[in-house]
This record gives structure tokens, sequence and C-alpha cells, in this order.
């Protein structure tokens, strides 16, 4: 059906698409919109009803029903967004972060579900964020393969920035934009709700009459859709003219631009002068400025190629190649290494030595596995990953020899392995393992028709990121340990076990009826045992103990 909406909307751009909203109530579109919402990591966080994945999946068949229901009779109601703040990095603000309801996530995704086959025949080519098979490589890649060679002239990049994007759009114009496409009235009326649904700030509710949906699964599809007829302005007047149109303004002394937008960051490169690149700023601030958007006149910057602008986490710069030619370079800007050491300094600090030594790894391998492979598309990235891995060791070091009380010499010989610090379970990847790999361009087909396997880009956030905590501290380390000394085997049924099937029960007593945890979690209270036994036991001893009550 996706596809069949998808090709439609390619053969016929003008077509406004109609009785789509049956699509939404539907039960095999619900089940799939729920499995994917229940998948996220995000469905263990309830929104203002407080429910959670445990609770949803607890009658999973009446839920759906129920919502079912509610959408085929026209009368749900989105509830208010959530509303949190987590500290923004190397910052004393704070960023708002939104937690909708999973009821209305599920909508939202059905939403997102029917909505996109029909944008992504529509959507720019010049627009690289928040799309199914398109990212932050392809932009770049984009970027850098108009920068090549000796006849590129692009010389000034205006570096554009939309004040507060996702909270200021407009609601009547973005309907109104949506109408182009969706005549369905029911979708429209359905959006028009989410937009309006209000955040609840702790017990306080606060009406939205602008802006997106915060952390709503088809914000950024309204968000793309939005910024759709600045795409079409620059595409129309300065990117899809013919050749003999380019080389006419050129003679005739006026620049030619290149353009390039990733949800509300967008790049312009000019080949003409700095005033013309001046002149382009104004243009957009009133292009903009028509549609109800502000430039940010503090964040949109006018520079040189050679000084080289940030876009992205990147640093694109042209300058002198080994060959002694102008060429251009991605690079890893010094704020990103700064960001990396900042937050493996967050994870390693001396007040989280109560942590196991294999969470703690887990958690390093998994920020700097993100972070690697983020960078690696670079210009010889090498460099950075060998200076960044070096503070990584310095700092592992360090906090083993806190959380042991041991010479240097003890703990190198205790956790050096193979050229990086590890347990018996896993090793600390280090940056260096990582290659450089080539920044390629590739050529985008829709998804939704040409068959491909749907990618959507993984971001890095540095907010959130688990740092290695564990809910009973040091637990992963007690299990290793109980596993090296007592073996495999169930205790219970016999049963020999994998090491990744093995669970560790306290075999005297349950460990709420110790006085001291500390004295709970001693070996000879400790046995390796298996998931259906230790469930078994559990039950018993929850049984017996409210017996005793």
């Amino acid at each position: 059906m996706q596809m069949k909406l998808s090709l439609k909307a390619t053969r016929e751009p003008e077509h406004a698409f109609e009785n789509l909203y049956g699509r939404l109530w539907n039960e095999g579109w619900l089940r799939v919109a729920a499995h994917k919402v229940l998948s996220n990591e995000g469905s263990r966080t309830a929104g203002v009803d407080s429910q959670t994945k445990s609770n949803f999946l607890a009658d999973l068949d009446g839920n759906i029903k129920r919502l079912q229901e509610a959408l085929k009779a026209k009368d749900f109601e989105p509830m208010p967004v959530k509303r949190v703040y987590i500290p923004k990095p190397h910052s004393e603000k704070k960023r708002p972060l939104g937690i909708p309801t999973l009821r209305d996530r599920m909508v939202q995704e059905t939403l997102r579900m029917t909505l996109e086959p029909i944008w992504a025949a529509a959507l720019s080519r010049h627009s690289f964020g928040f799309r199914p098979n398109r990212g932050t490589y392809d932009a770049l890649a984009y970027i850098g393969n108009h920068l090549t060679g000796n006849g590129s002239t692009y010389q000034w990049v205006i570096e554009g920035d939309i004040a507060s994007y996702f909270d200021t759009i407009p609601h009547k114009k973005l309907i109104k934009a949506v109408k182009k496409r969706v005549a369905d009235r029911d979708i429209r009326e359905l959006l028009w709700k989410f937009l309006r649904a209000g955040v609840m700030y702790q017990t306080e509710k606060h009406e939205t009459v602008t802006g997106t949906p915060q952390g709503g699964i088809v914000s950024p599809l309204l968000a793309n859709i939005y910024l759709h007829e600045l795409d079409r302005y620059m595409e129309s007047k300065y990117l899809d003219i013919p050749e003999r149109d380019r080389r006419r303004r050129r003679y005739h002394g006026k620049s030619n631009f290149l353009y390039v937008r990733y949800a509300d960051d967008f790049v312009v490169l000019c080949n003409g002068t700095k005033a013309e690149a001046l002149t382009m700023k104004e243009e957009l601030r009133v292009v903009l400025s028509n549609v109800g958007l502000t430039l940010s006149e503090e964040k949109t910057k006018v520079t040189h190629i050679t000084e080289g602008f940030i876009f992205l986490g990147y640093k694109v710069i042209r300058e002198t190649g080994t060959t002694g030619k102008m060429v251009p370079k991605v690079l890893i800007p010094e704020s990103a290494s700064k960001k990396y050491v900042h937050k493996l300094r967050r994870m390693l600090a001396p007040s989280t030595t109560n942590d196991s030594v294999n969470a703690k790894i887990m958690a390093i391998n998994r920020f700097t596995r993100g972070w690697c492979e983020y960078y690696r598309c670079t210009s010889a990235p090498a460099r950075v990953f060998d200076a960044v891995g070096n503070e990584l060791h310095m700092l592992m070091a360090h906090w083993l020899g806190r959380k042991f009380r041991s010479k240097m010499s003890v703990i190198m010989q205790k956790y050096w392995i193979d050229g990086t610090f590890g347990t018996k379970r896993m090793k600390l990847i280090r940056p260096r393992a990582y290659e450089a790999k080539r920044l390629l361009k590739r050529t985008w087909h829709n998804p939704y028709t040409a068959q491909e396997a749907i990618r959507r880009e993984i971001i890095l956030w540095y907010d959130n990121l688990w740092i290695g905590n564990e809910t009973r501290r040091g637990w992963s380390d007690i299990r290793e340990e109980v596993m090296a000394l007592k073996g495999t085997t169930c205790y219970v049924c016999g049963t020999k076990l994998h090491e990744s099937e093995v669970e560790i029960d306290h075999a005297t007593k349950p460990r709420a009826r110790f006085k001291d945890t500390t004295e709970a979690d001693r070996m000879k209270h400790l046995q390796p045992i298996c998931t259906s036994c230790h469930r078994a036991k559990t039950k018993a001893d929850l049984k017996a103990e409210s017996r005793m009550r």
C-alpha cells in the first residue's frame, strides 16, 4: 500500500490524496506501529498517563482494540506532551524534551506510515534530514563533490540557522502545506489535534499555538513539509536552471548558488562576491519571514570557504592538499573531540568507581563506536582518533586504579589485554581500531518505489547517554566472579548453561532479608542459576514472605 501511494505521488505530482484515514485504524497497521514504538528504548518512559511498555503489553490486544475503536469513531483525542528539561553539554542551560504517551506515539507512527510515502516522492533532492535512506554522509558528499576540482569556484558560504524552528512553525500554514497533497479532512483534523494537544510541565498544562509536537514521531516529517517551500524557492530560482542560464548569469556578473538543507540547518554556497552572498542572506531572511519563520542573525554567518564552516558536526574547508592543489576536506572539529573527552570524564568520574568494570567498558564501547562511526568518513581521522584514544587510555587506567586502590603496575598486569584494557568478558575499544572510510556520493532512490530496504539515520546524542551505572552497582563484576569460582551449572536443576544464560541467585535466603547488603553479596551466599529456576524460586520466596507477614 505504501508503494502504491508513493508511485501515484510520483506519477501525479499535483494529486491530493483522499480516503487515507481508514489506514490509521486498520488493525494490521496499528500492530506494526505498536511493534515499532514498543521496540524503541523510549517505550520504557511514560507520558502524562504514566503508562509504560510493560503496562501496555499486559493487555496488548485490548489496548490495540480500544485504540482502533477510538480512531474508527473519530473521537481519538491526543494527550498533552510531558515536558522535561535535560542539561545541555558544557552549558548551564537546559533543553526541553517532550514525551508523548505510548498510544499517541502509535497513532503518530500510523500517520507517518501513511504520509511519508507520499512526501518521499515530493520532497526536494536538496533536503537530507530525517528522510529514509538519506543522512549526513549524503549531504556532505554532495557538498564535497561540488567543491572538488579546479573548476569549482564556490568561495562564500552562508551558514543558515532558523531561530527555534520546531517551536515556531505556524499551525494554520503547516496544515495548508499538508493540504496540497492530502485532501482527506479527517487526516488533517487529527494532525491539528496533535499540534494543539499542549504540553504538561509538572502539574501545569500549557497551550501550544505554534510548533510541532516535541518528541513526536511525525514531527520531523511535518517540519520537512513546511520547509519544502524554501527548497522549492531555491530550486526554481537558482538550482534547477539550465546550464546555459548558469553560464549567462556568470557572464553578466551574477552568482550561482549551491544549497543543502538538513532539517532546520542549511548552507548556501556562492561563487560570486561576499556582497552577493550577503544579498542572498537577506533574500533568505525575507523568504522565511513570509512563511512566519525567523532567520537567526546570531547563528547565520557568511564565511570564506578557506576559513571553513561547521555543518552537521563536521568542519568543511578547502585548503592546499598533498599535491599542492586546493582540495575540499571534511574534518573532525576540535569542539567534537572536546565533547567526546568531556563525556568520557563524566563516565569515568571518581564518583562512579562503584560501577562494574564490565558495565563501564560496555557503556564506553557503545559511545566510542557511535562517535567513531560518525567521524570515520572525515579526511585522515587517524590523528584525532589517536589523540582521543590516548585520553581514553589514561582516564580508564586511573579509574581502575581508584576503584581497586591499586598501583598502576598491578592494574596493567590484571586488566591490560591485547593492547587495551579488558576483562575475560569484554575489551575496551580503542578509537584507532576504526579506519578511515571514503565519503562517497550515492544516487538516492525512493525506497517505497525502488523496493530498497528502508534505513534511518541514527543520530549521535550526548544527552542521557548511559554511562555504565547499574540498578545494583557492581553486580556485573559479582556475576563474573561467581561464574569464575562456581562455574555455569544451575545449582537447582543441574543444567549446564552458556555464560549469557547465567543468572545469580542468593541461595541461602532472599537478598531482602539481609540487614547488610554487603554481606548479602558475598560469594558464600551466591550461586549460578538458570532463568526458569530463578523465577520459580523467586515466586516461592515471595509467597513464603507473604505468609510470614
